[in-house]
Formats: structure tokens, C-alpha cells, sequence
């Protein structure tokens, strides 16, 4: 069975490669069975389907490891597991040196967690597929990845360091050396983070360079790159680099996606070291504006106003009218993001044992807020959600309901418990447990949930007002917001 998974796991990569490596006839017979399986399967017809299985019985003894492989994939598809297993066993031993072999060997290695016995079973694992057999070099970047990266979570910076070094792919190289840097960064050697980290920067900025030599401005359009920027920003910020890691945070804004909260911190506290108060009040300004506010930025932005100013004249003038701006843009979202939809019904006991039923709460507002204690968007989202509870825990027409789903544990209830009452957070907790008959959470599975932080506004005639996804905002902004829809559904 772990064969099998293992196979699954690795069967639509070895397939896309082995027809990219083949000559153009190859890759025309291939591809033109591939899409031709394909349209049989959508088509579901009975007749065409026992066709192709005869078809892939044939094409199974060739003598081609990339045809067999093609059996193998739609014979997974069409859930025929005992030919499935047997296939791949003779697609081991009819091609013992081929992809699948060698992939599953590299799963093997992935699979050991003692650094050194991985660096063995690596060193036998080159012996038996020698680098130099095989154009592309990614698969052993993989791995050495893999190795470097165990290297760094047990303190062997050494080794870590070697592995690390020995990646060629440069498309690739980047994305390995940031992702053994947090072994570093965990441990708290913060050299050795930041010089993989530099070398990321730099290695993805020559890749981009050369793949799009007329780009004129790489550092604004591509994602990775900035993402990069900000690793390393962060690493020359914990080491308290303060002008250097703005540099690189400078970079990470000109990305679309905003600053996440750690970022944010790490760039008002770098300005404020670095004494670039106005730089600071400006941005701290477009913060507000856009609803991060907090009330660390929001004294912090009043603070610096009487720094620069010399004197508070003018502050309320200019508070009220950032307010008045915040209020505008809040009325037309919430406007653009009204909707009137029939809420899904359910039943279901809270965490003492009593039935919470939606018919029941005919008449209230009920915010629904579907987490997971895995969920870190979900968990940064709660003392925004604690001071809502707060403001309206005297309000007999408003409920709020927290419900934890997509567990990933046995004892999802009682860690969902304990992290709240560790943290001080009064929720009402609803827990939708995967249903052992259903097989799915059900409760989120009818509110069609793709992603949580996932809130509900559902008012008194039981219909879904707003839908509320991800948390990026402060926690007075978010608290405004949902205050605001929570007043628009009342009336």
C-alpha cells in the first residue's frame, strides 16, 4: 500500500517528464493518448470504457517505459487497484532503472528523518543513478535539498552548508536555499540564514535577468523574488541590520500581495530605528487609510505628528478626516459586498452539550466563524473577534458562533479547548468533527467553504448577508467592519 501511495503521489510528474523528454514523435503519440483517455473517461460511456481497458492491457507490455507509465496512470483513474499494483511492479522490474524506480528510491530518502542515514542512502541512491545519465539535475536538487535542510534543523551548519552548495538548477536554487534557511533561522543562527537567504536574492535576480533580458523593472513583477527580498529582510532585521533590511523590504512592497502582520512589525520598528520619521508617519498614514489600523499604529502615528509638527495643531483636523475617508470606503465595500442568500440549515451541539440549531435562532444575528487551531490567518483574526464578542455580548439579538473544522488531529476537541482558554478567548465553540459516514466536515461542506478564516453574517430571516474570507486588516478596523455589517443587517 505504501507502494501504491507512493505511486499515485509521484505518477503525474514522472508522466508530464518522460514527455518532455522524449523526441517531437514521441511526444505526439504520448500526448495524443493522453488526451484521447482522457475524453473517454469525461465521456463515461461503458462500451468506450472496456475498449480502453483493453487498450491499456496492450499498451502495458511495451517495451517503453513512458507507455507503460500512460497504462499505469489511467489505470489509476479508472480505480482498477489490483492491476494497478501489479502493473507498477512490473514496471519496477521491466524497467529497474527507469522513473518510477528512481522516484521511488528518492522517496525513500525523503522518508528518512536521521540526516546522516539520509546522506547514506543518497550516496547509494548516485551510484545507482548516476547525475551525469540525466539532463535535468532537479530531482537530485531535491534531495540535497532535503539533506541540507535536516542538516540545519540539528545544528550541523557544516553539512548543511554542503548540501547547499551543491545544487545546480539554477531555476530552482533560490527556492532550496530559502527553504533550509528557517532550519537556520529556528535555531537562531541567523549568519548562516542570512547568507543562504542573500544568495537566493542574488541567484533569482541573475535567473531573471537572463530569462527576461528585456524586463527592465523584474523586481515589480515578479512574486518570488520579493518573497525572497522579504526572508532576507527579515533575517537582517532580527540581527537588527535595520537600513539593509529595509532595502529588501522596500522591495517586498513593491509585490501586490500586502504585508502580512510579522512583516509590517518588522518594517515600522525598522524605520523606527532607523530614524526615518516622516517615511514612517507617511506610511503608518496609508496603513490607517486603508483600515490596518491599530492602536499601536494609531498612537504611533500621533506621536510622530507632534515629532515632526513640533506641537498636536492640525491632529484632530487630520484624525477626523482620515476617519471620514474610512467610513466612506467601509459603506461602499460593504454596499459592493451585500448579498442575499438562504443560509444552509444545521443542528449541532456546542462544546456543553446543549443543540444549536440555525431554525432556532430565527429572529438573531448570527456571525458564523469557521477556524481550525492549525489555521494561523484564523488565530491572528481572534482578538479582533474577542472585541466584537465583547461589544456585543449584552446584545440578546446577536450571536456569535465558532466552529472548528477540518481537524487534523484525533483530539481536535480538546486542543481546540485548551488554545482557547489558554488565550483567553470567550467563544461559543461549535466543533464539526468529520463525519465518520459522510466522510467530510458537514457543517462547512454546505457553506461551500474553500478556505477559512471563512465568516458568515446570516441575519434574522436566516439568509447570508456577507461572506468574509482571510484576515489581513487590524484589529479596530476589523472590528469596525464587522459592527458594520452586523448594524446594515439589523435594520
Amino acid at each position: 500500500m505504501k507502494l501504491k501511495n507512493t505511486i499515485i503521489f509521484l505518477l503525474n510528474i514522472i508522466i508530464t517528464c518522460s514527455i518532455s523528454a522524449q523526441t517531437p514523435r514521441i511526444i505526439s503519440s504520448i500526448d495524443s493518448l493522453d488526451r484521447k483517455f482522457t475524453e473517454i473517461i469525461r465521456l463515461n460511456d461503458t462500451q468506450q470504457i472496456t475498449k480502453l481497458k483493453t487498450e491499456l492491457y496492450q499498451l502495458s507490455k511495451s517495451k517503453e517505459e513512458e507507455k507503460v507509465m500512460l497504462a499505469l496512470k489511467y489505470v489509476n483513474k479508472l480505480k482498477m487497484s489490483v492491476t494497478e499494483d501489479s502493473l507498477a511492479n512490473v514496471i519496477k522490474k521491466r524497467f529497474p532503472k527507469g522513473r518510477l524506480s528512481r522516484n521511488s528510491d528518492v522517496q525513500i530518502i525523503y522518508n528518512i528523518k536521521d540526516p546522516d542515514n539520509k546522506e547514506i542512502e543518497y550516496k547509494k541512491f548516485v551510484k545507482k543513478y548516476p547525475p551525469e545519465n540525466y539532463t535535468s539535475k532537479m530531482t537530485y536538487d531535491y534531495i540535497r535539498g532535503n539533506i541540507a535542510r535536516t542538516y540545519a534543523d540539528i545544528g550541523n551548519p557544516q553539512k548543511a552548508m554542503e548540501y547547499s552548495n551543491q545544487m545546480e538548477t539554477k531555476s530552482w536554487k533560490s527556492e532550496g536555499w530559502a527553504g533550509i534557511a528557517p532550519g537556520f533561522i529556528n535555531r537562531g543562527d541567523f549568519e548562516n540564514a542570512e547568507k543562504l537567504l542573500k544568495m537566493a536574492v542574488l541567484n533569482y535576480e541573475s535567473y531573471l535577468n537572463e530569462s527576461k533580458p528585456n524586463n527592465t523593472d523584474v523586481n515589480l513583477s515578479d512574486g518570488l523574488y520579493c518573497i525572497y527580498c522579504s526572508k532576507y529582510a527579515e533575517v537582517l532585521y532580527k540581527q537588527k541590520k535595520y537600513d539593509e533590511a529595509l532595502k529588501y523590504y522596500k522591495i517586498r512592497l513593491k509585490s501586490p500581495r500586502p504585508f502580512d502582520n510579522s512583516e509590517q512589525e518588522a518594517y515600522i520598528n525598522s524605520l523606527k530605528a532607523s530614524e526615518r520619521n516622516l517615511e514612517l508617519f507617511l506610511f503608518l498614514k496609508n496603513l490607517i487609510t486603508d483600515g490596518q489600523v491599530s492602536q499601536t499604529s494609531s498612537s504611533l502615528f500621533k506621536e510622530l505628528y507632534v515629532k515632526l509638527n513640533g506641537s498636536d495643531s492640525g491632529l484632530n483636523e487630520l484624525w477626523n478626516s482620515i476617519q471620514e475617508v474610512l467610513s466612506k470606503n467601509l459603506k461602499q465595500k460593504l454596499a459592493k459586498d451585500l448579498i442575499n442568500i438562504p443560509a444552509p440549515k444545521f443542528s449541532a451541539k456546542d462544546i456543553a452539550g446543549n443543540t444549536i440549531s440555525l431554525v432556532d435562532l430565527k429572529d438573531k444575528i448570527v456571525i458564523i466563524d469557521f477556524w481550525a487551531t492549525w489555521c494561523g490567518p484564523c488565530k491572528k483574526s481572534f482578538p479582533a473577534m474577542q472585541l466584537a464578542v465583547n461589544k456585543y455580548k449584552n446584545d440578546p439579538n446577536v450571536m456569535f458562533l465558532f466552529i472548528h473544522t477540518w481537524e487534523k488531529e484525533d483530539n481536535a476537541t480538546e486542543t481546540a479547548i485548551n488554545y482557547l482558554k489558554e488565550n483567553n478567548f470567550n467563544f461559543h465553540l461549535i466543533m464539526d468533527l468529520n463525519d465518520p459516514v459522510t466522510k467530510t466536515n458537514n457543517i462547512v461542506t454546505s457553506y461551500k467553504v474553500s478556505g477559512i478564516p471563512t465568516k458568515f453574517i446570516i441575519d434574522g430571516n436566516g439568509n447570508i448577508r456577507y461572506k468574509v474570507t482571510g484576515f489581513t486588516g487590524g484589529d479596530e478596523a476589523a472590528v469596525e467592519e464587522i459592527s458594520a455589517m452586523i448594524e446594515s443587517v439589523r435594520k
